[in-house]
């Protein structure tokens, strides 16, 4: 009998951190179908992916920013046909907004005998969420676990936080995995790099990597610099999608205002490169499910500063890997800026940040999908 699976996330990039999944499955005999929005994003690379592996892509026009936006009520009637059409025996959906769509829509498949498989990324509500922003997260979600066999999440909170829901089975998985050894063994002049992005080789740099956006909380970094004595010794490098938005204006103004020295480089394919030449890594995100820049820095020996709050305390330990701070608490981050400035308590921590790196990479993360598509039967 013919099997087929449909794979739904809010983006079409989010295929790139999918392609094992999609591989165990087609292995298990299944034909799959990834379903997403392909919106403003350069995904020719992934698309290329999923047509060598023979996966149908179907657009659904999904908002990854506001739940009730028009066009996810759009997608959800997309998705509706998809699946009457479809014939699926199992339906995986990523990430909170297709998540909470995807399991509305197929709720009376999983009835008749269809396996749905939620992996979350990190849940909208945190410790640190606001008591209304929990109630009605925390409410969508829990109701929504009505209708999934398995919760997947990939840090320790959110784990927790899925064990009180009215789903039975829940897993915890080390991400979606790292190629670790793209970022440790990467061979490059410091000097001739820096040169190369625009970057003083005779500054401490620190690099965030991710889009512009609120929840990443770039700004308190640039006002952790503004209260550094010394603060004309380091640059602050952002690499990520959204520097000719509103938050990137934000930022450059931000920064011009306190007189930091900014950098904001946009979209890169070299982030291994840039890294390596990287002294600290930040990632003060607001929330955030785990936060693979971290663990990219990490596996390149450089140690990193982050918010305390969910997946980014899954692998910053401080003294150890680097430190963790209140993401709202700018004196904190200048205080650990200030402690990693020293190139030889930098060096120290490098063995220790390559050892948490290796627990996400992605052989990790990967031998625990095939081990829960196992278990799930599917």
């Amino acid at each position: 009998m013919e099997k087929n699976a449909l794979i739904v996330a809010n983006l079409a990039g989010f295929a790139s951190f999918l392609i094992h999944d999609i591989e165990i499955l087609i292995g298990k005999g299944y034909t799959v179908t990834f379903a997403a929005n392909a919106y403003k994003l350069e995904w020719a690379d992934t698309k290329e992916k999923l047509d060598k592996r023979g996966v149908k892509f179907v657009q659904l026009d999904f908002d990854s920013t506001n739940p009730i936006a028009k066009t996810n009520f759009k997608a959800y009637k997309e998705l509706k046909k998809l699946l009457k059409q479809g014939n699926f025996q199992l339906i995986h959906c990523h990430t909170p907004i297709a998540g909470i769509f995807t399991r509305l829509a197929a709720r009376s498949y999983k009835q008749k005998g269809t396996k749905v498989i939620y992996t979350t990324h990190g849940f909208a509500f945190t410790e640190n969420s606001s008591k209304k922003s929990w109630m009605i997260f925390y409410t969508v979600e829990k109701f929504c676990s009505l209708f999934c066999d398995a919760i997947i999440t990939i840090n320790k909170e959110d784990y927790s936080n899925a064990k009180k829901m009215f789903c039975k089975k829940v897993f915890q998985i080390n991400g979606v995995g790292v190629d670790t050894s793209k970022y440790a063994n990467v061979a490059v002049n410091c000097r001739e790099y820096r040169n190369l992005i625009g970057v003083p080789a005779d500054k401490i740099m620190i690099l965030a990597v991710g889009e512009l956006s609120t929840r990443k909380n770039h700004q308190i970094i640039i006002k952790a610099l503004s209260k550094l004595p010394n603060k004309d010794d380091y640059v602050f490098v952002i690499c990520g999608n959204g520097i000719d938005g509103g938050t990137g204006k934000m930022l450059h103004d931000l920064a011009k205002q306190e007189d930091v020295d900014l950098r904001l480089l946009g979209f890169r394919m070299d982030i291994p490169e840039i890294t390596a030449v990287s002294d600290i890594g930040v990632i003060p995100s607001i929330r955030e499910g785990l936060g693979l820049a971290g663990v990219q820095s990490l596996a390149a020996g450089i140690p990193v500063i982050g918010s305390s709050v969910q997946g980014i305390k899954d692998y910053i330990i401080d003294g150890k890997d680097g430190y963790l701070c209140d993401p709202y608490d700018d004196t904190a981050f200048a205080e650990k800026i200030q402690l990693l400035s020293d190139a030889q308590k930098r060096n120290e921590m490098k063995p220790f940040c390559r050892e948490m790196a290796a627990k996400f990479d992605n052989s990790v993360s990967f031998e625990q999908m095939a081990e829960i598509y196992t278990e799930l039967m599917v």
